[in-house]
């Protein structure tokens, strides 16, 4: 599967981000919720977080698929 080939994921994705936004930057949610937007270096810093773990997990999948190849099979 490719990686923008699940609608539904990506359309939760994006709600989620959606949403985490709406908290973040409506004053009204901000005063319920005590929430404040981070500074811009710190999200610039956050940044590279979400392609590290997409990584990581995608070399995981590569070393297992590559192990299971390497393995002989029965009969």
């Amino acid at each position: 599967m490719g990686v923008l080939s699940n609608r539904y994921l990506l359309a939760g994705i994006a709600g989620e981000l959606l949403l985490a936004a709406v908290f973040v930057c409506a004053s009204p949610f901000r005063k319920l919720l005590g929430t404040a937007a981070l500074p811009t270096g710190d999200l610039l810093l956050l940044l590279p977080y979400p392609f590290i773990v997409w990584g990581s997990d995608e070399l995981r999948r590569h070393l297992i698929r590559r192990r299971e190849s390497d393995t002989p099979q029965p009969g």
